[in-house]
């Protein structure tokens, strides 16, 4: 039998990020149940009490995974609706947070799929996550539309609900169909669908 090269001595930060990122390509893959801690040793090539001196248990790990993913998206809806001037439209803002996020989508594919494709067996307290982060991007949608649909006999509510599954489902094809969904093309729909909106 050929004994494992030695791998290079790696500080916990980089070790950890190696970890995550090969934990992710196989849940991607293959789901949750196929990231065993032995099946990510072997995609990062590392012995598997590295894995579990990183971060314990395969739940501790999963769950870092999971808030490393949020972080990185929701720094992106962050920047994607800031605070807006006071001169600025509402449709503007809307437009913008539509281009900025299909922007991102569409560059950064891997930071959105968990909660945008959920996998084949995702544990309960993933999908509690995700519907933590569907709320924060609701909550964004409500504060613009409550400006934009004012005087108007739109319900604000039924209207954000709607836009958020729109987006989710435009954002899945952003992932799954990037040359047949490209951010301009979600842009130039959210343009059309707001002059709907806004016709008399």
């Amino acid at each position: 039998m050929t004994a494992r090269a030695r791998q290079p001595r790696l500080s916990i930060e980089v070790r950890r990020e190696q970890v995550l990122d090969a934990a992710l390509e196989i849940i991607v893959e293959d789901g949750y149940a196929a990231a065993s801690m032995e099946a990510i040793a072997r995609r990062v090539d590392i012995a598997k009490p590295v894995v579990y001196n990183a971060f314990g248990d395969r739940q501790k790990l999963l769950m870092a995974l999971l808030e490393r993913q949020e972080e990185r998206a929701f720094a992106a809806l962050a920047a994607a609706m800031p605070p807006r001037a006071a001169d600025s439209a509402p449709e503007d803002a809307l437009i913008s947070w539509a281009s900025t996020l299909a922007t991102a989508v569409h560059e950064q594919p891997t930071v959105w799929r968990l909660m945008l494709l959920p996998a084949d067996g995702t544990p309960a307290i993933v999908r509690a996550h995700v519907d933590e982060g569907r709320e924060f991007v609701l909550n964004q949608i409500r504060g613009v539309l409550n400006e934009y649909l004012t005087g108007t006999d739109m319900d604000v509510e039924v209207t954000a609900v709607a836009v958020l599954a729109m987006a989710e489902g435009l954002a899945a094809k952003l992932i799954t169909e990037p040359d047949a969904y490209p951010p301009e093309r979600v842009v130039a729909f959210a343009k059309g669908a707001l002059k709907l909106l806004s016709t008399p």
